[in-house]
C-alpha cells in the first residue's frame, strides 16, 4: 500500500519515457524519466542529470545528445526541474526529496547524479545538507563553480547591478555565487561528516570561444583568474576532497553535452567505482588575480558618455560593451580621434548577463590617454582587459615606482535565518579595503577604482571587483 502512494503521488511530477521530446515544463520539482535501453545492466546505477542556473532539464536533451548517449551506453536516466533563480538551500531541499523519490522508482538502486555548473552546487547542498547521500553513490560535476564565480561578483558590483537588473539576472541564485558567499559555504560545508559519504568527480573546461563569440566576453573578463570555460574558472571547478576527472577543451556549453564529455566520465558512473589520486585540496593555492581591466556601467538617462584611460605603452585592449539593446551607434574615440565601431555584436549565452547586446572591440598598439564611449540612453556595462608591461608592476605589493590612489565602494550583505543573502546596506572608503576594516559579519562586494601615474608620469586606471566574506569572529576570507 505504501509502495502505490508512492507511485500515485508521482503521477503529477513523473513525465514518462515518451514524453522526453522538445522541452520540459519547468515546473521546479518536476522529473522525467528517460526510456529503459534493451538491457539494464546491474553493475550500472541509474544516472540523474541536475541542470544549472537559468535553464531546464531539457538542456539535457533539446539540441543536446547526453540523453541518448546515456542510453545508446545502456543507462536509465532521469531529470529534475528545479528552480532556476534560486539559492543551493531551496533548490537543495527539494532535490533531497526528489532523488529519494527516484531512487525509490528505481527500485532501491544507488544512484549516480551529474550535475552542470549551478547544479553541481545544489546537488552537494541536498546530499550534505538535507540527508540525500544515502540515496547516491558518486557525483559527477560539469564545470561547477564550487568556489562561486567573479562574473556573479560582477554582476552585483556597483557598476553591472542596474544592467543585470534589468536582464532579470539579480536574484537568490547569482547572489547565492558570489565568490566571498561561497566561502562562508565551503566553511559550513566541507567540515561536515555527510561530505565524505559520497564519492565527487569533477570536469572543469579552459575553451571560452573565438573574439566577439557569445562566451567570449565572459571568458576574457575570468582570464584575469585564471583558465576559464567562460563562467567559470576551472580553480573554481575543483571541489574540496573531489577527484579531477579532466579539465580540458571545453566551453561551458559543450561541457554538459553527450558527445563531448560522457565517454570521460563514464567510467565514474560505476556504482563500485574507486577514487583516484587525484583528490583537490581545499589548501591548494589559487593564482592571485591579474590588475589588467577597467570596469564602469550605470544607466545614462539621455545619452551614454563614457571614457577611460589607457597608459602608454599598452600593446592591446579588448572592450565589451554590454547593453540591454543593439546599438548601431555606439562609438568608440581614441585621444587622437579616430572613432571605431564594434568588430562583432553578439547576444550574450553565458549566466549571468543572458539576453545582453556585447559590443566588442579590439585595438592593437592603442594610442595612450583618453579613450571615449558615446551611444543612446541604456543601462551598460563596459569592461576593458588591457595587455601591458604596466600589470607587472601593479601585482608588486610595494612597488615603488608607481603612484596609485584607491577609492572603494561595497555592498553588505547578510545572511538570514534560512541562510539567504539580502542586501544590508552600503558603504565607500579613500584607500584599499584591509583586513580588519570591516568587521561586521556578511559577505561585501567590493568595487575598487585605481588611478595613478607610472614612472614617466603619465596616467593610467584599473578596477578590482572581488567578494570577500567576513565571518563572526571578525576574520576576512578573501
Amino acid at each position: 500500500m505504501s509502495l502505490l502512494m508512492v507511485l500515485l503521488l508521482m503521477v503529477q511530477v513523473v513525465a514518462k519515457a515518451g514524453d522526453l521530446g522538445g522541452g520540459s515544463s519547468g515546473t521546479p520539482g518536476t522529473w522525467y524519466v528517460g526510456s529503459n535501453p534493451s538491457w539494464v545492466d546491474p553493475a550500472k546505477a541509474p544516472i540523474v542529470f541536475i541542470h544549472g542556473y537559468n535553464s531546464s532539464a531539457s538542456v539535457w536533451w533539446d539540441g543536446n545528445d547526453m540523453y541518448e548517449t546515456a542510453l545508446a551506453n545502456g543507462y536509465q536516466t532521469a531529470f529534475i526541474d528545479l528552480y532556476p533563480e534560486r539559492d543551493m538551500w531551496e533548490n537543495g531541499a527539494m532535490l533531497a526529496g526528489k532523488l529519494r523519490q527516484i531512487y525509490e522508482y528505481f527500485g532501491y538502486k544507488k544512484l549516480v547524479v551529474v550535475g552542470h555548473s549551478k547544479g553541481g552546487v545544489d546537488t552537494q547542498t541536498a546530499l550534505v545538507h538535507y540527508g540525500a547521500h544515502q540515496y547516491v553513490s558518486n557525483v559527477i560535476t560539469l564545470s561547477s563553480p564550487h568556489h562561486g564565480t567573479q562574473l556573479s561578483d560582477l554582476a552585483h558590483s556597483s557598476s553591472a547591478w542596474w544592467l543585470a537588473a534589468l536582464l532579470g539576472n539579480n536574484n537568490d541564485a547569482t547572489r547565492s555565487l558570489q565568490t566571498g558567499n561561497m566561502r562562508y559555504f565551503r566553511s559550513i560545508t566541507d567540515g561536515k561528516a555527510e561530505a565524505k559519504l559520497n564519492r565527487y568527480y569533477t570536469l572543469g573546461g579552459y575553451k571560452w570561444g573565438s573574439f566577439g563569440s557569445a562566451l567570449y566576453w565572459g571568458g576574457l573578463y575570468l582570464s584575469s583568474y585564471g583558465s576559464n570555460d567562460g563562467v567559470v574558472t576551472v580553480s573554481s571547478s575543483r571541489l574540496p576532497g573531489g577527484t579531477i576527472i579532466r579539465e580540458g577543451a571545453w566551453n561551458h556549453t559543450t561541457i554538459r553535452e553527450g558527445s563531448h564529455t560522457f565517454s570521460v566520465f563514464k567510467p565514474y558512473t560505476m556504482s563500485e567505482q574507486p577514487a583516484g589520486s587525484n583528490a583537490f585540496s581545499a589548501a591548494e593555492s589559487v593564482a592571485e588575480p591579474e590588475t589588467n581591466q577597467i570596469i564602469k556601467g550605470g544607466k545614462a538617462e539621455k545619452a551614454i558618455r563614457e571614457s577611460f584611460v589607457i597608459e602608454e605603452g599598452a600593446e592591446s585592449f579588448q572592450m565589451a560593451f554590454l547593453s540591454e539593446k543593439k546599438m548601431a551607434s555606439l562609438k568608440l574615440k581614441g585621444p587622437d580621434g579616430q572613432e571605431y565601431k564594434a568588430s562583432r555584436v553578439e547576444q550574450d549565452a553565458g549566466d549571468f548577463f543572458k539576453g545582453a547586446w556585447v559590443h566588442t572591440f579590439k585595438i592593437e598598439k592603442p594610442e595612450a590617454g583618453s579613450w571615449k564611449v558615446s551611444g543612446p540612453a541604456a543601462s551598460y556595462l563596459l569592461v576593458v582587459g588591457i595587455d601591458s608591461p604596466l600589470d607587472v608592476e601593479l601585482k608588486k605589493e610595494k612597488s615603488q615606482s608607481l603612484k596609485a590612489s584607491y577609492k572603494t565602494k561595497w555592498i553588505k550583505y547578510d545572511h538570514d535565518g534560512k541562510k539567504k543573502l539580502k542586501e544590508a546596506g552600503k558603504g565607500s572608503k579613500a584607500g584599499k579595503v584591509l583586513d580588519g576594516d570591516l568587521a561586521e559579519p556578511g559577505v561585501y562586494n567590493l568595487t575598487t577604482e585605481v588611478t595613478g601615474v607610472d614612472t614617466k608620469g603619465k596616467p593610467f586606471e584599473r578596477t578590482i571587483i572581488e567578494s570577500i566574506y567576513v565571518d563572526e569572529n571578525g576574520k576576512t576570507h578573501r
